[in-house]
């Protein structure tokens, strides 16, 4: 085989891992389901990752790195475009939608949820490899939630962001019941409305923490 249809049969392996993976779990998916899907031979895992196991968490790290990488982007324009008048509220508000959108927009997104609450239920990711990936947003948000927000420590910058990752990881997994539902009395759980409240509550909380710390 050539370089260039060596990449093309990982490519369409790595796709249908996404794909199946996000579907049915590690354990509900077969290397022949996968094989399959790619268009390739059965043999076609283990020569080009090692196995099952192998390309499953190339799929996972793959979306990782992404996500990381385009909300790292999109944290630091912010940052940028606001400089001196960055507040907390804008740091927040950025993190938030980095966080959602990438997951909301596409099929990709939606299929890393559902692949990450599989993960969640059967963890397959090494943990410090989770911790490397998630790692430099940490860092970032803190150092600058810090600036903004003086007073507040380290230990409780870097808990207050793994808080607002939880609720909004809480928004994402509630929000097709609330898509059902018609009521007009439900209004206020709308999508966006609930991210808004998420950035306007972990405001004020960070603030609170904060002005405790001081006092």
């Amino acid at each position: 085989m050539n370089k260039e249809n060596d990449n093309a049969v990982k490519q369409r392996l790595l796709d249908a891992g996404e794909e199946l993976f996000a579907e049915f779990g590690f354990n509900g998916t077969s290397s022949r389901q996968l094989t399959q899907k790619a268009g390739c031979n059965i043999a076609s895992i283990n020569y080009y990752f090692g196995g099952k196991n192998e390309l499953y968490l190339e799929v996972l790290g793959r979306k990782m790195r992404y996500l990381r990488d385009i909300r790292l982007e999109r944290i630091n324009a912010k940052i940028s475009e606001k400089g001196d008048e960055l507040t907390l509220e804008d740091l927040v508000a950025v993190f938030a939608n980095a966080f959602i959108e990438p997951l909301v927009k596409d099929a990709g997104g939606r299929n890393f949820l559902k692949l990450f609450s599989w993960e969640m239920l059967n963890p397959q990711f090494p943990k410090q490899k989770l911790v490397e990936d998630i790692k430099p947003i940490i860092d970032l948000m803190s150092v600058n939630m810090m600036k903004v927000c003086p007073g507040l420590t380290q230990e409780k910058a870097v808990l207050s962001i793994t808080s607002i990752a939880g609720q909004l990881f809480h928004c994402l997994h509630i929000n097709n019941i609330f898509s059902e539902i018609k009521d007009e009395s439900f209004a206020a759980f709308g999508f966006e409305r609930r991210i808004q409240h998420v950035i306007e509550f972990s405001s004020a909380a960070i603030r609170g923490i904060s002005s405790k710390d001081n006092g």
